[in-house]
């Protein structure tokens, strides 16, 4: 799941942690910026963005508050001088402190990939299962073929979703869910059981 397929922005004013992140994160393709605009047009192509908190744009605006107001934190880590300053970011567990290790560095980036695709899963299974029910409603059965390859894909779809799940710590799942009110802990169903 996490490689050369994955699409990670750094971004940050100093060329040398640029650079350096760049080197350690040779498993993916790597978009790296010292630019605060720059780094506000890549966003929608990046699928884990490591950025720096202070990093400002020509216009003088914070890039952490358009990223932000684009809802995409959970795939978002910033990269900060100090923990005292208060966090703008509702991220959940993504506070890099400067000078930041390779090992957290690519730990980071590997969790906020797996949020990546889980998001990504999530608006699938979305998209068939309306897909799937708009089938029932037009007459077809379970049996005719164009159900039958729908529910196959919803199948796989969750058997990834489960797969990717058992990886995800109480972090991921905060993030994951980060709109929720919570009550009672409940033990959580599998995937395939909501079909």
């Amino acid at each position: 799941m996490v490689g050369d397929t994955n699409t990670v922005l750094v971004a940050d004013d100093d060329p040398a942690v640029v650079d350096r992140l760049r080197s350690w994160l040779d498993d993916y393709q790597v978009e790296a910026t010292t630019d605060g605009d720059e780094t506000i047009a890549l966003l929608e192509t990046a699928d884990a963005v490591v950025v720096d908190h202070d990093l400002l744009t020509v216009s003088g605006a914070v890039v952490a508050a358009e990223i932000e107001r684009r809802a995409t934190t959970q795939t978002i880590a910033t990269l900060r001088e100090s923990t005292d300053a208060p966090d703008s970011l509702c991220s959940i567990g993504n506070t890099l402190v400067k000078p930041v290790e390779k090992d957290t560095v690519l730990e980071t980036v590997d969790r906020l990939v797996r949020r990546a695709r889980y998001n990504e899963l999530i608006t699938e299974c979305t998209s068939l299962a309306t897909k799937r029910g708009a089938l029932e409603a037009g007459g077809d059965t379970p049996t005719d073929v164009r159900s039958e390859t729908v529910q196959r894909d919803l199948d796989a779809l969750f058997t990834e979703l489960d797969d990717l799940v058992e990886s995800f710590d109480s972090d991921d799942f905060r993030a994951a869910f980060a709109t929720c009110e919570f009550g009672e802990a409940t033990q959580p169903r599998r995937a395939s059981e909501h079909s």
